[in-house]
């Protein structure tokens, strides 16, 4: 070392050996280099209180805090808990197959409970997308009977930080899809009864009221509404089993925790 640390001592080539400390003040420069080191390495390895860890994961791209809060599991986790979460899993499968099952052609599914909760959401959507013109009603319904449960979920991830919770957001948004599917398949047939079709007169009105025949035609694409159906029925489909997939991934992580935590 040329330049002592400490003292700032420039070695001259009048200067004996060892090269190993300062001729002026005699520190030893390895020792010296130890010592000062070492604080450093202490505090590193400190743990990071809350307000670090913040601090850290708000500094990360969003798409990687988000892959980490879709797996996040809590401190604690509460066997009680997962058990009941390991129940309304089961339910989503059980569900979830009957859902997928119903026959679309003969909109099947219109006869399920959850089908019930999601009409009222799709006339609302009529209503919330109403002031971007007439299309964009029509298929407000069905966009945002889909789109609800995907906000909510997105709500469980970023503010309560409940991954199942989400989970279940997302098979509803795949449930929707399937729910869905029958009235874009019916856009050419136009054959399924419509919500409010209690006299004559509204049945008059159906071709101007069927949504789908009403979305599909200014594209051309009435003709093609029986396979754009069924294709929206598999992706509702495919979207329910991923749910069921993440939750169950989630469950058994939380419960090897859980466990691990009790041993």
């Amino acid at each position: 070392m040329d330049t002592c640390p400490k003292c700032g001592y420039t070695r001259q080539p009048k200067d004996a050996d060892p090269y190993v400390e300062c001729p002026r003040c005699g520190i030893v420069f390895a020792k010296y280099a130890r010592h000062h080191a070492q604080p450093a390495t202490e505090a590193a390895e400190e743990p990071m209180d809350a307000t670090d860890m913040a601090m850290a994961d708000e500094a990360r791209p969003w798409y990687l805090r988000l892959l980490g809060r879709l797996m996040e599991l809590p401190e604690n986790p509460d066997p009680t808990v997962i058990m009941g979460q390991a129940a309304v899993l089961a339910v989503m499968v059980i569900w979830g197959v009957r859902l997928v099952s119903c026959k679309v052609m003969t909109a099947e599914i219109n006869y399920s409970f959850l089908h019930l909760v999601n009409l009222p959401i799709h006339e609302f959507g009529h209503i919330l997308f109403r002031p971007f013109g007439e299309w964009m009603m029509y298929l407000g319904g069905s966009l945002f009977q889909c789109l609800l449960p995907a906000l909510i979920g997105a709500a469980f991830i970023w503010m309560q930080r409940n991954p199942f919770a989400a989970g279940f957001c997302l098979w509803w948004s795949g449930e929707n899809l399937v729910d869905v599917s029958p009235y874009i398949y019916d856009a050419k047939l136009m054959a399924l009864p419509l919500t409010g079709e209690w006299n004559d007169a509204v049945a008059e009105l159906h071709v101007q009221r069927h949504d789908w025949h009403n979305i599909l035609e200014p594209l051309g694409l009435v003709n093609s509404a029986p396979h754009i159906g069924m294709l929206v029925h598999a992706v509702g489909a495919g979207v329910m089993l991923l749910a069921c997939l993440w939750g169950g991934l989630w469950l058994w992580r939380a419960w090897r925790q859980s466990r691990s935590q009790g041993a």
